[in-house]
Formats: structure tokens, sequence, C-alpha cells
């Protein structure tokens, strides 16, 4: 335990040495360090949330509107709405490796995150663009006063009544005023389809200001929410989070929510054993044979989420010898992702 601790602490500390051009320093030597990957997964899921509210007018709705499509009380809802996964390679630390700067006469190429890309061959970044959460709003304009050109006959009443007939008589003006546009039959036409399309417009969001006076507004807002988790072992319909009505995304071991299960399933992978007899080779740098693993996320019934991605914490280690590794001009090429041997040129 005291040796993975130091070479985890080795291993940060030569990300900020390198960049400098220095190694840090083993039992007096320089080294290098670098770490095989292991694959993060994270969730992005969308929760729409609806706001609705009942309309000022909304007990005269049937009278003056003839409709009974109507809210009649406040109230909150969540649902789901989208959900994305997305891979994210990060650096094992079970995996971190040392190997003498000035024993080989090649180099070693790690990327900013410590993960191994091979020997003599470019960096190659693995990042990932993630977001973080964040609200994204649809919202209406408070219904104003300005749309309500009453009388005094009305404002003097004093009535809520009076005020709903007011306004309902205003919905009809503004509906004859449209059609009068529509139909052409005005003295005064607007000049140009501009000034047409304007007019429309404008009558258009005042009806619908009007009317939400006594039909109620309804509001809704898209909420992200970022879950990473980094598997070390198969799950079978483990409960990543759970989604309630009234409280949105919730932990999952909140049971006023409906649950949402996460499944991953490794292959695998076949290997040789070696002959015990044969002669053992030294080992300069290992790699990885990720394993093909099955994610998938369902709430129960539906498939919301179904990739085969490859998971290299499940995968297996195969190391590459020195003879090999301390050729001149060399190249190794790593999968700085996966941490897959992808070729050897000589």
């Amino acid at each position: 335990m005291k040796n993975i601790i130091i070479i985890v602490v080795l291993f940060f500390a030569a990300l900020s040495l390198q960049a400098q051009g220095a190694f840090p320093i083993v039992q007096g030597e320089p080294v290098y360090i670098y770490s095989l990957p292991k694959t993060e997964l994270i969730f992005e899921v969308e929760v729409e949330k609806t706001i609705q509210k009942p309309g000022r007018y909304y007990q005269y709705a049937e009278r003056y509107l003839a409709t009974n499509q109507i809210i009649l009380e406040e109230k909150t809802n969540y649902r789901l709405k989208n959900i994305k996964l997305n891979c994210n390679a990060m650096a094992d630390s079970l995996r971190t490796y040392s190997i003498p700067a000035n024993k080989y006469n090649n180099q070693i190429t790690v990327n900013s995150k410590g993960l191994l890309c091979g020997v003599n061959v470019p960096v190659i970044e693995t990042d990932i663009a993630t977001k973080p959460n964040h609200l994204s709003k649809k919202t209406k304009a408070n219904t104003s006063n300005n749309v309500l050109p009453l009388s005094e006959e009305y404002l003097m009443a004093g009535s809520t009544a009076k005020l709903a007939e007011g306004a309902a008589k205003q919905i009809y003006r503004i509906r004859e005023s449209r059609l009068s546009l529509l139909t052409g039959d005005l003295e005064h036409m607007p000049s140009d389809g501009a000034s047409l399309k304007s007019m429309l417009k404008e009558l258009n969001s005042m009806e619908n200001e009007l009317t939400e006076l006594f039909i109620g507004t309804k509001q809704t807002e898209t909420i992200r929410h970022i879950i990473r988790i980094t598997p070390y072992e198969a799950m079978e319909k483990s409960v990543l989070f759970r989604i309630s009505a009234l409280k949105g995304l919730v932990a999952n071991n909140d049971l006023s929510g409906v649950p949402f299960y996460l499944s991953i399933k490794p292959q695998t992978i076949s290997t040789i054993q070696p002959d015990p007899k044969a002669k053992r080779t030294k080992t300069a740098i290992n790699t990885i044979i990720p394993a093909t693993t099955s994610v998938t996320l369902s709430d129960g019934i539906n498939t919301l989420v179904a990739e085969d991605i490859l998971m290299p914490q499940f995968g297996i280690v195969v190391p590459i010898a020195e003879e090999l590794y301390n050729q001149p001009k060399i190249k190794i090429t790593v999968d700085a992702k996966s941490g897959r041997l992808l070729s050897i040129e000589k």
C-alpha cells in the first residue's frame, strides 16, 4: 500500500517536472512516470421542470371564453427530457509505473493527464468537452395592464367579474382587428408586408397575454445534471439516480423518485497462458487489452442508453519486452484513452 501511495505522489510531481524538462528522482536516478487509463462514465441528464399557475380570472374562463381547458391550481412537475453518455479517460493510480530515464535510448510520451501515448510519438490529449451544470430557461413576460385598456366603467367597478368581462371583450376586439387585417377589410392597410407581419405579431402577443388571465400560464425550464461514475466491477440493474415528479432528480436512495438502472457487463478476454518453461523477458513498459463493456441505462422497461465501450480497468495488462523497447528509433503508439497498443514501427 505504501508503494502505491509513493508512486501516485511521484506521478503528480512528474507532470510538473517533465513540463520543465526535469525528471523525478527515484532511488538516486531520474525516471519517467506514466499511467495507464481507466474510463469514467459521464451521464448528462436533462430534466424538464414545468411550472403551472392559474390565471387571475380562471373562474370566468368558461363563461366568457367558452373553454374549460384551464389550470386550476399552482403546481410544479419534473420529467426526464434527455440523457446522453460521454466517456473520459483518467489516470489509473493502480496502474501507474516508472521507468529509468537514462537506461534506454528511447523516450516515452505522456499527455497532460500522465497517460501513456507511446514511445517516440507525439502527445495525444484525451480531454472531452463537459460543461458544468446549468439551467436553461424558457420564460414568459408577465402580463401587463397595458394590454387592458379598460374604460372607466370597468376600472371603477371594483368587481373581479366586471374586470374579467372587460378582458374578454378586449380579446374579442383583438380577434376582430386581426381578421380585418387578414381579409383586407380596413380603410388604412399597412404599407408593406413587414408592417403587416409586425402588427399581426403584436396582436397575437396581446391576445396570448389576455387569454392567460383566464386559462393560466405554463413555464418550462431545462435543468442539466452531470453524473460521473468510474466502475471497477460489473453491475446488474444498480440504481444510478431517481427522478421525482415533485422534486426532480434525487439521490439513488430517495424512494420518492422513479429509479433508473445502470448495468455494466464487461466481456471476458481470452488469453493464452505462457509456457512456464519459457525464458522470461524483462518488461520495459506496459499496455492494456481493454475489455469491451456493455453499458445500459433503463427505467426498468425502456432502454435509454445502450453502448459498447472499451474500458481498460476491466482489461488485462500486457507488457512490452525490454529488448523490443530499446531498439533504436522504434515507434510504439498507444491509444491514450484505452491503453491499447496500436502499432509498432521499427
